[in-house]
């Protein structure tokens, strides 16, 4: 709703409440609710259709709409004795929008206690087949990238991923699992009971922490297991506006490195490391910041997660190959000056794709491997012709996302002698420019309070390497003078290149987050 069309339903509410001889309050102005909840329940302000405007003294102000059961009004004055109640009239919209707000706020109350076992009971008492709107929402307000259904025997139970780490939610009993798994079946349009594994899309429009309604789009798949289907929904919860080269939270030093590849005209720049590391959003950074009218930008993705504007997006299905090629070549034909490939899977893509960094393209992409010293070596075996390699890659950035430590609650503690001598064998190496003091150390521990929903943690960060093909690196993978990972990576050493373990352990010396978190995310 624009501007204009709020201003005349205003309008048209203070004229309304003129004839009723009721104050007219405008909630436009963004009222703040942290004293009003809690003082009406959610059922109260259903039934009667109100909402608490303003607490000021004893003075309570409840707004009425026209849908507000006015002959209730005076019962309702005598269950708040305790206060002087006057009513106010506001318009429908602003009854709308402030009853979501109240709805996520008494969410958040529930969360910031740390109290999973009432979150539990109010899904319980939800019909199945009206349960995934708020289980949703409750992901969305948490946070969470996947929501996870996992059938046993006697059950189903139902976790979150938040921040990489599954939490429990809720456990729904067989019955009520088998109707909730019929509703999410008719949602995304896929064949429940099926022999086959299957994929589907969800949107619905949850509430945000404005009140206001937003479209959340998730992507469910689904493989049979011995007691029913195995759900994942990613939840594409993430605003485009927060896939900025500044919100990866590089160092000053590696956003440099990666701001001077990215400006070439041509070369490879990849994005490397498992599953979740967060590889795509770093693709979707790179291009948000390079995107520009005077250059064409065209994307190969399976599937398309996030929708950029002056970007051409083409859905592509990586299983069958022959076609992603077709595509790929017609992309070409095209001659954008940037193309971004969802993944390097086969030789043929890796082949072609560096082809096109040679001839006059920034090409984008991401690769599976542990590190960026694999990746070449990977690289090398793969397509077998290590000339166009080196000559091709500009750029290889291993990363992983690992949890930050929540800033309210986070203690600190001095570094015993096993944890020195932990960072002392991972600094190992380290450019004497970059070596921090040890003196005096002080580590920062996961404690947990209502910021951060008793985790401990609250939000992830990357960590990286960069390889950069410098010309020393690009004569040695010519050469193919090193071709195992530890060769690769002992030689980029040399020309500067931090490892990602060393990345890590850095951060957590700032105190950002944990060795603990390190070393299983980078599992060294």
């Amino acid at each position: 709703m624009d501007t204009a069309q709020r201003d005349d339903i205003e309008a048209s509410t203070e004229g309304f409440a003129l004839q009723l001889g009721l104050p007219y309050f405008d909630t436009r102005p963004k009222i703040d609710i942290k004293p009003l909840v809690g003082k009406l329940t959610l059922v109260g302000m259903e039934a009667y259709g109100i909402v608490p405007l303003q607490l000021e003294g004893n003075v309570f102000t409840i707004g009425t709409s026209e849908e507000t059961d006015r002959d209730q009004l005076e019962s309702l004055r005598h269950r708040l004795a305790g206060y002087q109640v006057q009513f106010a009239f506001i318009s429908q919209f602003g009854w709308n929008r402030l009853f979501n707000r109240f709805s996520v706020a008494s969410n958040n109350d529930i969360l910031d206690s740390g109290n999973f076992t009432a979150i539990n009971q109010q899904l319980l008492n939800i019909e199945p087949k009206y349960m995934f709107e708020p289980l949703a929402q409750l992901a969305f307000q948490v946070g969470a990238s996947d929501i996870h259904i996992e059938p046993s025997e006697y059950d189903a139970r139902i976790r979150f991923r938040i921040d990489g780490t599954l939490h429990p939610i809720t456990t729904l009993p067989k019955d009520r699992y088998d109707l909730f798994a019929s509703d999410l079946q008719m949602r995304a349009g896929v064949k429940w009971g099926g022999d086959d594994p299957q994929g589907g899309r969800v949107s619905l429009n949850i509430i945000n922490d404005d009140g206001d309604e937003a479209q959340l789009n998730m992507r469910l798949e689904t493989i049979p297991s011995l007691h029913g289907e195995d759900v994942v929904i990613r939840l594409f919860n993430l605003s485009i506006k927060y896939l900025t080269l500044k919100n990866l939270q590089l160092s000053k030093h590696h956003q440099e490195v990666l701001l001077r590849c990215v400006a070439h005209p041509r070369g490879m720049v990849m994005a490397v490391g498992p599953t979740g590391s967060g590889k795509t959003s770093t693709l979707y950074s790179i291009m948000n910041h390079l995107n520009n009218p005077e250059i064409k930008i065209v994307t190969l993705e399976d599937p398309i997660e996030y929708e950029l504007d002056g970007i051409s997006q083409v859905p592509v299905r990586s299983d069958d190959q022959e076609l992603f090629m077709n595509k790929l070549r017609a992309v070409l034909r095209e001659d954008p000056n940037i193309i971004m490939i969802g993944e390097i899977r086969d030789a043929d893509t890796a082949k072609t794709a560096l082809q096109a960094a040679l001839t006059g393209h920034l090409v984008l992409s991401t690769f599976h491997a542990t590190n960026a010293s694999a990746a070449i070596s990977r690289l090398m075996d793969m397509i077998g012709e290590n000339a166009l390699l080196a000559s091709s890659v500009k750029l290889i950035m291993a990363q992983r996302l690992v949890r930050k430590l929540c800033d309210v609650c986070k203690s600190h503690s001095l570094a015993t002698k096993a944890e020195l001598l932990q960072i002392k064998t991972a600094l190992d190496g380290l450019p004497e420019s970059d070596y921090p003091s040890l003196e005096g150390l002080k580590l920062s521990k996961p404690v947990g309070c209502p910021a951060c929903h008793h985790f401990g943690y609250s939000g992830r960060i990357n960590i990286v390497e960069q390889l950069e093909i410098t010309p020393k690196m690009e004569a040695l993978i010519a050469k193919g003078t090193a071709t195992t990972s530890i060769a690769i990576e002992q030689a980029a050493v040399k020309e500067g290149m931090v490892t990602i373990l060393q990345d890590g352990v850095l951060k957590a010396l700032q105190g950002i987050t944990t060795l603990e978190e390190i070393y299983v995310q980078v599992g060294e």
